[in-house]
């Protein structure tokens, strides 16, 4: 299918419907009269009869992007480190990106080694947005058959919700619907919003998935902007058991394989940091963090592969949202109430599910506590989307330190974000060029 460009649009700006375009064919390159049959026009698509359809779409293509956005965070954050001898690779590393970098540019189906993540990403919030403003327009009775619209827009406002919230954690800003430069707080809000309406609509249509998955997004967001009490009351409203996963195939097309397995056990991108490995609490190894340390070194010459065995093949899973992440956030919110034995008590309650010994808390402060509270993030959610997110909030230190020298040339940076503090945070992806030079609405 042809590529079409459009002037003075943000990647968030093209709707992607590769299922219906599929049926399309592209048989206008044979004549000279050339009339686009291929071409999908919205008003043919957005109609009440492809509600779910569309709705399933925009889940895939957050999907995509949410495998993309593990290891992209992974390797800039500290989770990871680069193996591969290439210079773009050694800027995602070296955390000295440029506005002009792959980050920015790499489409969902685009390469493996460069996993993009801004706009897929914003193409996911575009296609979710954009069918939860229809089924907003739509009634019931114009719904198919067995279709229930107010459980469809919890759908769509969840996947909105996690989009902005993933471009909030990873991204110094960015833009939505082509309109101004956003902070990250500004996107957390944005995000706050969708998981409303998804609470709303899932709590109607008696979608208990749906309502524990905007619960789970709403409290990080919330997290994320210092609203810690409301943040615990959210989570404590999840129930022991759920999980929200993104799928993955173990075959067929790039957009939808477990990026984390590809990298470290397939292609060797990139390995786990040094840091993760070998993790154990009172002796006893903690299984969270299973990591296998190879002989093998990656193509820049000097770094072992250390593979991540989380994850068993292309086609496993990588949790969006579930019950554990909720416990934490409970744990950090009855740390900021002051009721460390409660957050201890959450916390050993992780410990004894995981197999290992419990944490004494007797005598801790709540500073310490806390400290245990983000180590047990870092182990319980490790390669799940969240440790760039918590080096930023908890302003953990950068490894290796800013400055310090890089294996394959230059030093470390800190790739602060404008208005950083002086010790560097936040720190984050920069609005890449894509945005800013496609958006009018951004100098």
């Amino acid at each position: 299918m042809r590529s079409i460009s459009t002037p003075r649009r943000g990647p968030h700006a093209f709707l992607l419907l590769p299922v219906l375009a599929a049926a399309l064919a592209c048989s206008e390159i044979t004549s000279l009269d050339q009339n686009n049959p291929g071409q999908v026009v919205a008003r043919d698509v957005y109609v009440p009869a492809n509600a779910n359809l569309l709705v399933n779409g925009a889940i895939g293509d957050f999907e995509c992007a949410f495998h993309r956005y593990v290891i992209s965070q992974g390797v800039f954050g500290d989770e990871l480190v680069n193996a591969f001898a290439q210079t773009n690779n050694f800027d995602w590393d070296r955390r000295t990106m440029a506005t002009s970098h792959p980050y920015g540019t790499t489409s969902c189906g685009g390469t493996f080694q460069f996993p993009g993540h801004y706009t897929p990403l914003s193409v996911a919030r575009t296609t979710a947005d954009t069918i939860l403003a229809r089924l907003h327009e739509w009634t019931d009775a114009e719904m198919p058959t067995g279709i229930n619209r107010q459980q469809l827009i919890g759908r769509a406002a969840n996947y909105a919700g996690y989009s902005i919230l993933l471009l909030g954690e990873g991204m110094c800003s960015a833009a939505i619907n082509i309109g101004p430069e956003l902070s990250k707080a500004q996107l957390w809000e944005e995000a706050v919003a969708r998981f409303d309406v998804a609470v709303t609509a899932a709590t109607t249509a008696n979608d208990n998935a749906m309502l524990n998955m905007a619960r789970v997004g709403r409290a990080r967001a919330r997290l994320n902007l210092g609203q810690v009490a409301q943040a615990g009351a959210d989570a404590a409203a999840v129930p022991a058991g759920f999980a929200v996963n993104a799928a993955a195939l173990a075959t067929g097309n790039n957009r939808q394989q477990n990026l984390v397995f590809v990298h470290t056990r397939v292609s060797n991108f990139s390995s786990v940091d040094e840091s993760f490995v070998d993790l154990t609490f009172g002796g006893v190894p903690d299984p969270r963090v299973t990591v296998n340390v190879t002989t093998t070194l990656g193509t820049n010459g000097f770094t072992p592969i250390r593979q991540v065995m989380k994850y068993a093949d292309r086609g496993a899973p990588i949790p969006i949202a579930r019950t554990n992440e909720a416990l934490l956030i409970q744990a950090e919110a009855q740390v900021a109430a002051g009721s460390l034995q409660a957050a201890v008590d959450i916390i050993n309650a992780l410990h004894t599910e995981a197999g290992i010994p419990a944490y004494d808390g007797t005598g801790q402060s709540a500073a310490q506590v806390l400290a245990q509270v983000i180590e047990e993030r870092r182990r319980e959610l490790f390669l799940e989307s969240h440790r760039l997110g918590d080096m930023n909030r908890y302003q953990l230190p950068r490894l290796p330190a800013d400055g310090t020298a890089f294996p394959n040339g230059g030093v470390y940076s800190s790739q602060a974000c404008p208005g950083a503090n002086a010790a560097g945070y936040p720190f984050g992806f920069p609005l890449p060029d894509i945005e800013r030079l496609n958006n009018p609405n951004i100098p």
